[in-house]
């Protein structure tokens, strides 16, 4: 099939499935409902008075847990470069959201978690999430959502192990050799 020119520009064509008008690529269409969903979502964290933090900031609250994680693993884990995911954590240090603090088994090693702000913050995303969820079972079919989910957690799972932690089963140890 022949790419449609005219007035469709070099990016729009790279939304359309093999050019095709009436064909919206996957990853497009992925990107549409994830954009969606963000934008429900920062309406909701500002309308919780949650004002000050930013999209770019999830990548912390996504990951930081319990008594946090070095700045290396937490780059790793959200798919960022150290330098980028350090100007974010500085950024959420400085609006009180986290702090760093000694490695109890390395002194010359920094660990990041998040304060009591930071923990409340974390907890209303959850759950807004969680609320926005719910709105789109009710919006879409919550049997169709709840396909929806595990389709993307197989994939993830498959294609993404190292970004979707909490989404790895823990192992069942094999038995013991018969003697």
């Amino acid at each position: 099939m022949e790419p449609i020119r005219g007035n469709i520009s070099g990016k729009q064509q790279l939304v359309l499935a093999e050019g095709d008008a009436s064909r919206v690529t996957l990853p497009a269409l992925m990107d549409l409902a994830a954009e969606a969903m963000y934008v429900d979502f920062r309406k909701l964290l500002e309308g919780s008075g949650i004002t000050d933090v930013r999209p770019t900031h999830g990548c912390v609250f996504r990951f930081v847990h319990g008594d946090g994680m070095r700045l290396t693993e937490l780059a790793s884990r959200a798919g960022l470069t150290k330098q980028s995911v350090g100007e974010i954590v500085d950024d959420l240090a400085d609006l009180g959201y986290l702090e760093r603090y000694p490695d109890p088994t390395d002194r010359r090693a920094k660990l990041i978690r998040l304060t009591a702000k930071g923990l409340k913050a974390q907890s209303i995303g959850f759950s807004l999430f969680a609320q926005l969820e719910s709105d789109w079972a009710e919006a879409f079919g919550a049997d169709r959502l709840a396909a929806l989910r595990s389709l993307l957690e197989e994939i993830a799972l498959a294609k993404a192990p190292d970004a979707v932690p909490e989404l790895a089963l823990p192992t069942t140890p094999e038995p013991a050799p018969a003697r």
